[in-house]
C-alpha cells in the first residue's frame, strides 16, 4: 500500500535556540548570516545549496515514480 503524500503549509513559527522566531525573522536572520561570510564562506555555501538541491530533486522523482507505480 503507498504511502499518502500529505503537503503542509509552512511552518509560522520555528524553534532556534530555545526561542520561536517568525519566518520573517528567520529569513533576516538568514541574510545577516549570509552577509557575513566571507568570499569563500559564500563559495561552500552555494555548493552546498546545490548539493541539497539535486537531492531534493532527486527525492521528488522518486516519489513520482513510486506513486506512478502504485
Amino acid at each position: 500500500m503507498a504511502k499518502k503524500q500529505r503537503e503542509t503549509e509552512p511552518d509560522e513559527t520555528i524553534l532556534l535556540d530555545g526561542n520561536y522566531l517568525t519566518a520573517e525573522q528567520l529569513d533576516g536572520a538568514s541574510l545577516e548570516m549570509v552577509q557575513n561570510y566571507s568570499d569563500f564562506g559564500l563559495r561552500t555555501f552555494i555548493e552546498e545549496c546545490r548539493h541539497w538541491q539535486a537531492m531534493a530533486e532527486i527525492e521528488v522523482e522518486r516519489r513520482k515514480s513510486e506513486g506512478e507505480n502504485s
